[in-house]
């Protein structure tokens, strides 16, 4: 009867217990959305309890706070006094909190420094995983020598885990502020082990370590002496990572492959070679024409690692192979790799908006260098109702860019829509579709003419567009016009087809122009205005002199920069004619007595005298100087007047990636294409120097093999790999020479925690266990003391300074005294 009584009390204990854990979580969650709910003092009395629970709750009370940005310094006694409790999930809400307010009361977080450093024999490696990183996330200068002891611990350990975390301690620690020189050289010995683990995940951390430290590290030698030995480890590794860690990982390796490999080498059809990356090489000197291709080995083994990464679901992978493909291979390895299809599948409306434009970023650098990489997805960037104008600007720059004879009718009918149904704050979409559609313009004379025929229907109809969309299809006119007078400029036989249609589209425009019924702003009659004086030499003065005729009469009626361009255009239609006199005095005087162009051009100047505006005034005095003064100055003023203007480049230069009307708005489009330049194939290392030295033996050529999970469980321990880096200078010779190992008389720390490692694992004597206590109360006795005692801080501060065999000499040798 006893036992059915047991088993109800501990159910009902449990049901308890769950009740209890239901409220707690309802409460946490209410105080989520009312922070009223539970004030500053019942929170200190949580935190005060002497019940788990109650602590517990406390604890999820204060990281609440703190998630909803509030401050939750006021709580830091409280908070530290528990860091010995059993509980480990207090336990851990503790080190969070730590991590976050240790800097503000450094005195009363070194209380807590010995509890976390006994964490780190916990037989639990999550436990042990996190006390590193509280260790280490703790900023306080005073703990730095302690810290490194617990790093150099954690490096060594047996769980994958807390070699990881170890990894991430090395960085945050790198950072601290007054660190010396030679814990700086101790860290990177220890990033060093880490990255050369035989474990994927904690290589993974200890590459972000190094992404993050890698600008912060002076030396470029030791910068990239790390990477050397593993870079083949790492491409065979890499499928196997982490997304964060294979980011980071493609960041690094493209960079080395910049700096270290040679350029990938591109054989033509007609027997010649030329390296990629260069002028010879770019998509405007290729086009079309085939080519093969020879890599490098190890360029071509990073490559073949990058494959199996395109179809990732991660968007930040994704653009980091994007990136490494285009600034290491040509353009048809980024067709072959199928990563067109990816990056047009980030471009849609359920893709976040900064996803959005990093990969229309990408992709319009891409485009710049080869269209044809995007050109059969054109369609894939036509603009959604829901984009922004951001988003809608960048599509329209790479619909530019991917359109060609075949698809142009489909764009250029896209474009139009664009053009007419843009409205209020769209307007932006509706100029930029403008804009866009004179760069393809210049894809043929036939869609030329096909396009200004349609700018100058939608010129006439004002009511249904705003001011900016009149005056961007003026703009897009005038480029066109300006570039149909450069050919006529270039033509020996004076091209009189391309004359014909200056003349119509000059004649449609001052239809356009003094018709009553369409209100035009002022903007569009001064552009329409200009237009006209520019091309009356193209057109043989046919239209200028009648349109000038009807303008005098509404001189006064204008606004400022219409009665400006008006007596700008009286001075061309004179100029003009005085070009056709021939230079006897006589015949001016008749012509300025007689002619109605120069009694039009008289009357403007006595009009423009009287002008509110300065700059109407002072032109009209320097043009009356130039063609109305006794001693005038006809040549000049038509070297002033009828210079032909250049037509602007409205096309994305390939070569230079500049782009004369598209200005790079942001970092985004810098970041992609920021990567280190190909370096002189003469300074690089032999390829020996990448031999991977995890598939080699110590004993055989004296190179030290990398860390691994077997080594560390080893009696011999790990050698001192500080020592033994490799680099690139000691393969300049071409051969590798024997690094002798060093011997000691005592035995090292690392040794020591290595035998702890192996005792534990492999013994299960009473007397080895009781044996291995000993020692860790002895190491923890020793930190503490390095805590509590500022004697011994400026001790260890001083064997810091001194060389590293030292060091681990020093050590050891008081680690057995105490034993």
């Amino acid at each position: 009867m006893t036992q059915p009584l047991a088993k109800i009390s501990s159910m009902l204990g449990s049901a308890r217990d769950m009740t209890i854990e239901a409220a707690v979580s309802a409460s946490s969650r209410f105080a989520d959305t009312s922070p009223t709910v539970m004030g500053p003092s019942e929170v200190t009395k949580l935190l005060n309890s002497r019940v788990e629970r109650d602590i517990l709750s406390g604890m999820k009370c204060v990281m609440a706070l703190i998630s909803r940005g509030e401050d939750g310094l006021p709580f830091f006694g409280d908070v530290v006094k528990n860091i010995t409790t059993g509980n480990n999930q207090v336990k851990r809400l503790i080190l969070i909190y730590l991590t976050r307010y240790a800097e503000f009361e450094p005195d009363t977080a070194l209380l807590s420094i010995n509890t976390i450093q006994k964490s780190l024999n916990d037989k639990d490696p999550v436990s042990r995983s996190a006390a590193i990183r509280a260790m280490a996330g703790i900023q306080i200068s005073s703990i730095a020598p302690i810290v490194l002891l617990c790093i150099k611990k954690c490096v060594t350990d047996s769980s994958p885990l807390v070699r990881g975390a170890a990894a991430i301690a090395v960085g945050k620690v790198y950072e601290t502020e007054d660190l010396d020189r030679a814990s700086q050289k101790q860290l990177l010995a220890h990033l060093v082990k880490l990255l050369g683990d035989g474990v994927p995940a904690v290589v993974g951390s200890a590459l972000k370590t190094y992404h993050k430290i890698k600008p912060d590290i002076s030396s470029t030698h030791q910068k990239w002496d790390m990477i050397h030995h593993i870079f083949r480890k790492l491409c065979r590794i890499l499928p196997r990572l982490d997304e964060w860690s294979q980011t980071f990982t493609v960041e690094i390796l493209s960079e080395y492959c910049r700096l270290f490999l040679p350029r990938p080498k591109l054989y033509l059809e007609d027997g010649s070679v030329v390296d990629f990356g260069t002028e010879n090489a770019g998509a405007a000197t290729i086009g079309n024409i085939p080519y093969d291709i020879s890599y490098d080995a190890d360029l071509e083994l990073f490559l073949e690692s990058l494959k199996g990464l395109v179809h990732t679901q991660s968007e930040h992978l994704l653009l980091g192979v994007s990136k490494a493909i285009f600034n290491l291979a040509p353009p048809s390895v980024y067709i072959d790799y199928g990563l067109s299809q990816s990056m047009v599948r980030l471009v849609s409306p359920s893709t976040p908006f900064q996803v959005s434009y990093f990969v229309l970023q990408a992709v319009r650098s891409i485009s710049i260098s080869d269209p044809s990489v995007f050109t059969p997805f054109y369609k894939r960037f036509y603009i959604f109702p829901t984009d922004s104008s951001g988003l809608a600007q960048l599509k329209l720059e790479i619909l530019s860019l991917l359109t060609n004879e075949d698809n142009f009718k489909n764009v250029f009918d896209e474009l139009k829509y664009y053009a007419i149904n843009s409205r209020g704050k769209e307007d932006t979409v509706g100029k930029e579709a403008l804009t866009c559609m004179g760069r393809c313009a210049q894809i043929s004379s036939q869609w030329s003419h096909k396009v200004l025929n349609w700018c100058l229907k939608q010129v006439k109809r004002t009511t249904l567009h705003g001011e900016s969309i009149v005056g961007e299809l003026l703009t897009v006119i005038r480029h066109l016009l300006q570039q149909k007078q450069d050919l006529l400029s270039k033509s020996s036989d004076g091209n009189e087809e391309v004359r014909q249609e200056i003349l119509k589209t000059t004649y449609r425009l001052s239809l356009a122009l003094l018709d009553t019924e369409s209100k035009l702003e002022s903007n569009a009659k001064a552009s329409i205005i200009w237009i006209i004086g520019e091309f009356t030499g193209a057109a043989n003065n046919l239209i200028g002199p009648d349109v000038l005729r009807r303008l005098i009469k509404t001189y006064a009626l204008e606004a400022d920069n219409v009665r400006y361009e008006i007596l700008v255009l009286a001075a061309k239609i004179l100029s003009f004619e005085l070009e056709k006199l021939n230079s006897e005095k006589s015949e001016i005087d008749m012509f300025f007595q007689e002619n109605i162009i120069a009694k039009m051009f008289a009357h403007v100047l006595h009009l423009a005298k009287y002008d509110r505006r300065y700059d109407t005034r002072d032109r009209a005095r320097m043009l009356s100087v130039l063609l109305a003064g006794e001693n005038h100055e006809s040549q000049l003023a038509a070297l002033f007047l009828q210079v032909p203007k250049g037509a602007p480049i409205v096309k994305l230069d390939s070569r230079s990636n500049k782009d004369t009307t598209i200005a790079s708005r942001d970092f985004l489009f810098a970041a992609f294409s920021n990567i280190s330049d190909w370096t002189d194939p003469s300074t690089h290392p032999p390829s020996s120097v990448r031999t991977d030295i995890s598939e080699e033996t110590a004993g055989g050529n004296g190179v030290v093999t990398a860390i691994s999970s077997q080594s560390i469980r080893s009696k011999s321990g790990s050698p001192p790999i500080s020592n033994h880096s490799i680099s690139s200078q000691q393969f300049h010779s071409g051969a590798r020479t024997a690094v002798p190992r060093q011997t000691y008389k005592l035995q090292s720390l690392d040794e020591f925690f290595g035998d702890d490692d192996e005792e534990e694992s492999q013994e299960d004597s009473d007397e080895e266990e009781d044996e291995e206590e000993e020692e860790d109360d002895v190491d923890d006795e020793n930190l503490e003391e390095g805590v509590s005692s500022t004697e011994e801080e400026s001790e260890l501060e001083s064997s810091e300074e001194e060389s590293s065999e030292e060091e681990e000499e020093e050590e050891s040798s008081a680690l057995f005294q105490n034993r």
